[in-house]
């Protein structure tokens, strides 16, 4: 059994297409536990209907907090909250792909075999979509320049370029003990996660795109194009430097210091580009 983890917050536009691919999905053994961080809007009683009418698969959580605390607040409690062997993450204005559960489930099962008790994490690349459902490109990897097969092995790069997007993980309960409990000056809890599991167990990408990812006005985060050439990165440096100086403010426990901080980037940039 897979526990889907879904926060919402003033999704009442696309949380039903989100709900529906899930319910869509070609492998059913799964049981959706949501979080609504207090909309404003008709979000949460979108959630109760669903919830009416899939009794048996829709579960809506209380923390009795009753106010908002954000999303990767709201997302450890939904993982605090989760008993099954499978977790994954959902959120409100993508839409799965018919296949992501079963694919991701196939290849975390696969690795499972071979390393026995191991915290494992899947993860799968994205189609972008734009408000209207239009695909604007078909690989959210290739567009943003993000390499998982330099990214997956190394902690200290994945901590400059996550390659792990939240709504595409499928990880196993022996993750949940590892991850837990979230620190609070993480930027995302995706990366957080995608972090630590890369220390301590397996991080695996699956070359396929298993979601319609959405860009719009609303979202938490988007994403960028991947900037190539030297001279837009010359243009860039002081966002580039600042970001860099960051990600040691946020992560200093996986480096030794700060040269190694400073080796480790620029290794991962020569790997990036070769």
């Amino acid at each position: 059994m897979i526990d889907i983890l879904l926060s919402t917050y003033n999704g009442e536009k696309y949380i039903s297409k989100q709900i529906d691919s899930i319910l869509n999905q070609t492998y059913t053994e799964w049981r959706l536990l949501v979080r609504d961080d207090v909309s404003s809007d008709s979000t949460l009683t979108i959630l109760k209907q669903y919830q009416k009418k899939y009794s048996d698969k829709i579960y809506l959580l209380s923390d009795n907090i009753n106010q908002n605390i954000g999303v990767i607040k709201s997302f450890e409690f939904l993982l605090s909250q989760s008993t099954n062997n499978y977790i994954m993450f959902c959120d409100q204005d993508d839409i799965w792909l018919p296949n992501k559960i079963q694919e991701s489930l196939e290849n975390i099962i696969s690795l499972e075999k071979t390393y026995p008790n191991t915290p494992i994490l899947v993860h799968c690349d994205l189609s972008i979509i734009n408000k209207n459902e239009e695909i604007i490109h078909e690989s959210l990897w290739k567009y943003a320049g993000i390499r998982p097969d330099i990214l997956n092995h190394n902690a200290k790069y994945m901590a400059f370029c996550n390659s792990v997007t939240g709504c595409t993980i499928l990880m196993n309960k022996q993750c949940k003990t590892t991850v837990l409990p979230f620190p609070n000056n993480i930027v995302m809890h995706d990366a957080w996660i995608a972090i630590k599991i890369c220390q301590k167990g397996i991080v695996h990408n699956i070359n396929k795109q298993l979601i319609l990812y959405r860009q719009h006005d609303n979202n938490t985060l988007g994403i960028n194009k991947y900037k190539f050439s030297l001279i837009d990165r010359l243009k860039n440096f002081k966002y580039i430097y600042t970001n860099t100086i960051n990600v040691y403010k946020n992560y200093p426990f996986i480096f030794n210091n700060k040269l190694d901080f400073w080796i480790h980037k620029i290794k991962y940039l020569f790997k990036h580009n070769s």
